[in-house]
């Protein structure tokens, strides 16, 4: 009877008092997973444990820390378990635990071999060579199994689908404390690429052949199957992607099966938009995404920006090139009209010298050229868009239409006759250009990081029937680079330079006198910087010669941004920058201001408030957008 008492008792759950676990000797990783491995750890969670049950917890201690250590080469360590049982009713159990682990075990010998077709491949040998448990160096198990699962992984990723670990051992001699390592990859044969296969769609099949980068008979590459989703992603024609592998171990051969889903054949989208210097803006566009079974598109839109009461209408047509996916030649064209005015400014002084002249500016431009995508960048499947293109523009300026000219428009123009042929023209262009843009830009809103850089070389000649001559270069970049999850810098630049020549007038009228240096370049063509999305702290396009365009620009811009809230966050930047005729009078004025921004569904939302250094006696000037520029 009293045996079965004893039991009874020691059966008894332990109330709700908790169990304490006191471990000395290791930290870091060890510690972690010896406290993963100690049931002594989990009891604390448990509601009810017996007092049996918790010494025999303690005793079962020993041997699950052994365990928990050996992942990290600890074969031999010196184990202490004491469970102290509470001295009052409020009192815990406490476990102490103290452990050393002793000396840890070393690599005695490597013997890694990789044998068969694939032996020589240049990332299994690189795989060999970085090895990282080495002789002398501590065995760590999780770095072992690492290790020959990025094997196979390599193997896999490459065509080598047959391989097998012909010894694969780690063998420890505890009293030694020394192991060997023993492992032996045979590779088997490499696969390789026989075609593809398709499920019936609208497209041709020369289309799909076209967007079809991989070759028969080229070497199985995982990452060449990537970039083939990628390519059929890029053509913007399906709405569904699949690309499945069908091996055939019999003949090495692995063939690739599309399942694709056309996407709908138009689609149209509608902005609104606002900025400070633009006024109201307005977006129509329409994408009919194939002509036909050939993958042919057409590209349109319309446009209103409220400032200069500002139209455009544009639309460009792709046409497939060739063989290769993002070889396209083009057509579009662009009609634009606005009101503008010919400016009479001088970069050192606020005011006008004189009235401007209001007028209506139109252009129409035609473009003819070829579009291709050129690899940049094979590891990360990055490429460059190239445009080689002719264009044909017509522009016209007409400062007498309205004939809006007020008294002293007029009295300017008696006294300056020569002015007159500035007031009213019409030019037409024909030149040759070239544009290259690398985008590498993800994320959104506030996580957006990366860069876009762009580059354009444009040139007209009077032989071969443009009115003007000019030669011109230009170069651009944007960088966001993020810190952590709340701090960002974004860096903007750009640079161009004309070879055009430039007109000087000396005007005059009652007493005021202003050189004018006007630049024969179209306006299409010219510089102009300031404003909510360049220099900040001056007017919209407010800087240039005179303030009606010119041949060169510098700009530069460092922006710092916290993240305040999930969508919102604070900013602080200085801007510089000027557009001028004279390289050598280049004068770059600088602004430095705080903002505010939100990210939305309909794009950012940013209030700046900055002040032009350069003209200190201005007040603080708002600039406020919301949404993206005209087309």
């Amino acid at each position: 009877m009293s045996i079965l008492l004893l039991l009874l008792a020691l059966s008894l759950p332990l109330s709700a008092r908790p169990v304490v676990t006191e471990i000395q000797g290791v930290e870091g990783a060890l510690l972690s997973n010896v406290r993963a491995h100690l049931g002594l750890v989990q009891a604390r969670n448990l509601d009810e444990v017996s007092v049996w049950r918790l010494r025999q917890m303690s005793a079962d201690a020993r041997e699950e820390i052994r365990q928990a250590l050996r992942p990290f080469g600890y074969y031999q360590p010196s184990i202490e378990v004491r469970l102290i049982e509470p001295e009052g009713d409020s009192d815990p159990w406490r476990a102490q635990i103290q452990i050393q682990p002793g000396e840890p075990v070393t690599i005695g010998q490597a013997d890694l071999q990789i044998t068969g077709p694939g032996a020589d491949h240049p990332e299994l040998k690189q795989w060999r060579e970085s090895w990282p448990l080495s002789e002398g160096r501590v065995l760590h198990h999780p770095t072992w199994e690492a290790g020959w699962q990025a094997l196979t992984e390599i193997a896999n990723g490459h065509g080598f689908f047959d391989h097998r670990f012909e010894r694969r051992d780690v063998l420890v001699d505890p009293d030694r404390n020394q192991a060997a390592i023993d492992l032996h990859f045979e590779t088997g044969q490499r696969y390789r690429f026989s075609g593809y296969t398709t499920e019936p769609t609208p497209f041709s099949e020369r289309l799909l052949d076209r967007l079809t980068i991989i070759e028969p008979d080229e070497a199985y590459s995982r990452q060449r199957v990537d970039e083939q989703r990628e390519i059929l992603a890029r053509a913007g024609l399906f709405e569904r992607i699949v690309v499945e592998e069908e091996r055939d171990a019999e003949t090495g051969r692995v063939n690739l099966h599309y399942r694709l889903d056309p996407r709908p054949r138009d689609s149209y989208r509608a902005t609104l938009g606002f900025g400070t210097d633009t006024g109201a803006r307005v977006q129509l566009g329409w994408v009919r995404h194939y002509l036909s079974s050939r993958g042919n598109r057409l590209d349109s839109g319309i446009g209103f920006q409220q400032a200069d009461g500002e139209y455009v209408l544009r639309s460009e047509y792709f046409h497939p090139r060739g063989n290769r996916p993002g070889d396209f030649l083009t057509a579009g064209g662009v009609l634009r009209s606005q009101q503008d005015d010919f400016r009479f400014r001088d970069e050192n002084r606020q005011e006008a010298v004189f009235d401007s002249f209001d007028g209506r500016r139109e252009q129409v431009e035609l473009r003819l050229g070829r579009l291709q995508e050129r690899l940049f960048w094979r590891q990360r499947f990055q490429t460059i868009e190239e445009r080689l293109f002719v264009a044909v523009l017509n522009e016209s300026f007409d400062a007498f239409r309205e004939a809006s000219l007020s008294e002293e428009n007029e009295a300017l123009l008696a006294a300056n006759p020569e002015l007159a042929p500035f007031l009213k023209t019409e030019t037409n262009t024909v030149a040759l250009g070239a544009t290259w843009r690398l985008p590498n830009i993800s994320g959104t809103g506030f996580t957006t990081h990366g860069q876009i850089l762009e580059a354009r070389l444009l040139g007209a000649h009077e032989s071969a029937g443009s009115d003007v001559s000019f030669a011109q270069a230009y170069l651009h970049g944007r960088w966001h680079v993020l810190f952590g999850e709340r701090h960002k810098l974004l860096f903007a630049g750009e640079l161009g330079y004309t070879e055009a020549d430039t007109s000087t007038l000396d005007l005059a009228l009652d007493e005021r006198t202003l050189d004018l240096s006007i630049t024969e370049l179209p306006e299409r063509y010219r510089f102009k910087t300031g404003g909510d999305r360049s220099v900040r702290g001056y007017g919209f396009e407010s800087l240039s010669t005179n303030r009606n365009g010119a041949n060169h620009i510098v700009t530069a811009s460092m922006e710092y941004e916290y993240r305040v809230g999930e969508n919102w966050s604070l900013a602080a930047f200085y801007d510089i920058g000027n557009a001028f005729n004279d390289w050598d009078e280049r004068k770059l004025k600088r602004g430095v201001g705080a903002g505010f921004r939100w990210y939305t569904l309909i794009g950012p939302i940013q209030l700046d408030i900055a002040q032009a250094l350069d003209d200190v006696d201005k007040p603080w000037r708002v600039h406020f957008t919301i949404g993206t520029r005209l087309l």
